[in-house]
């Protein structure tokens, strides 16, 4: 896959940095197995769901195989959490998920995000769900870097057209951008019609408006079948950005 050796993310102000915390605050828990690349069960019993990012799957829905790359996020997370040891958790805002999961960020010793060596490592891709969000521009910065170097599950082309309604990434050029108010519609050359939500803050609104034909367009998203072709909404600042 070629990639652009240099990244643009649509960031106001320009230069914004993407700070990543290092936490002095946080529970120590006992790990006492490693379930795949995402999930961690502790001693006490709990499940603990990693915040910030999706990794392959290893065994779901009744898959005889695992997904490329399930086996080795489980590993990387096993060789860093192994049994027995004791782990620095900082839960999230939204404490538990549909599957009754607790949510934490599991930390280093030095009490930096784990999940961001993963992302770094191309071990999975960013995912985010409010509230739980706060960190995205440090995550999407660890993300991108796995891009860039073609690391893990991006070291196969991105498509520029969706291939089913699953959550997918892909990799589009502009055609047109269309402004009406306060929405934004974007033509890809690939025919996928992007649309900013209803939810994207106007900042955001903004950067897609800024867009020009010709510019490559990195989204991810679950996209919709219509009679006019596929669609897709674009959310959250994390879901998008622009390469050059």
């Amino acid at each position: 896959m070629l990639v652009p050796a240099l990244f643009f993310l649509l960031l106001l102000p320009f230069g914004l940095q993407a700070s990543c915390p290092q936490f002095s605050k946080y529970e120590i828990a006992n790990v006492k197995k490693v379930i795949d690349g995402d999930t961690v069960y502790l001693a006490d019993g709990r499940r603990i769901r990693l915040v910030g990012i999706d990794t392959p799957e290893l065994y779901k829905n009744g898959r005889l195989a695992p997904e490329p790359g399930a086996e080795k996020a489980h590993r990387w997370l096993s060789n860093k959490l192994p049994e027995k040891i004791q782990m620095k958790l900082v839960f999230a805002v939204k404490r538990r998920d549909d599957y009754g999961r607790l949510l934490a960020y599991p930390l280093t010793n030095s009490g930096q995000l784990l999940v961001k060596s993963m992302l770094a490592a191309g071990l999975g891709e960013l995912m985010l769900f409010e509230p739980n969000h706060k960190y995205w521009r440090c995550l999407l910065a660890a993300e991108q870097q796995a891009r860039r170097h073609n690391r893990g599950i991006w070291s196969r082309a991105l498509p520029a057209t969706p291939v089913n309604r699953r959550w997918q990434h892909l990799l589009v050029t502009v055609q047109s951008v269309h402004v009406r108010h306060d929405k934004i519609t974007l033509i890809s050359r690939s025919g996928l019609t992007l649309h900013s939500g209803r939810r994207l803050p106007a900042i955001w609104r903004g950067q897609l408006a800024r867009l020009t034909p010709g510019d490559r367009l990195f989204v991810r998203g679950e996209p919709r079948k219509q009679k006019a072709g596929w669609q897709l909404w674009l959310n959250q600042p994390w879901q998008f950005y622009r390469e050059k």
